[in-house]
């Protein structure tokens, strides 16, 4: 995890996400106090499809300390909801292969199973399997 937090948040790679017109950051707030974040993206900022009529939900973290205190679900709501109200046909997100409670909380929220792609996590392959929900 250390290797890939050293390349993925690095400062320049935070910038150029966060200035990125087609990638949107949230947070959730719990008494003055960032309790987790989902990052949003569109269009070509999307990772896999790239798709116009789509939105993915490349991260969402929750605190551990704050899991099933339902911050998650809001946060996916938010995400659904924006996506209906940009007329998105669907939205799709990917979770590791191995995430079983994710992949539960996703597939009881409606998401479907529609592919997977690899990806290394410093020397080890690993498998993020992609799930779209239909709007």
């Amino acid at each position: 995890m250390e290797a890939y937090s050293s390349v993925a948040f690095t400062m320049q790679n935070m910038q150029s996400q966060l200035s990125n017109p087609d990638s949107e950051f949230y947070f959730a707030m719990l008494d003055n106090v960032i309790v987790g974040y989902m990052k949003l993206n569109f269009n070509d900022a999307q990772t896999e499809y790239k798709d116009k009529n789509a939105l993915e939900v490349e991260r969402i973290y929750v605190s551990g300390e704050y899991h099933g205190k339902q911050i998650g679900k809001q946060l996916l709501d938010f995400a659904l909801n924006t996506a209906r109200s940009k007329q998105f046909a669907y939205v799709w997100l990917g979770v590791w292969e191995h995430n079983e409670k994710a992949l539960g909380f996703y597939k009881h929220q409606g998401f479907e199973l529609c592919g997977s792609h690899d990806f290394m996590l410093g020397d080890d392959k690993q498998t993020d399997l992609l799930m779209k929900k239909e709007l």
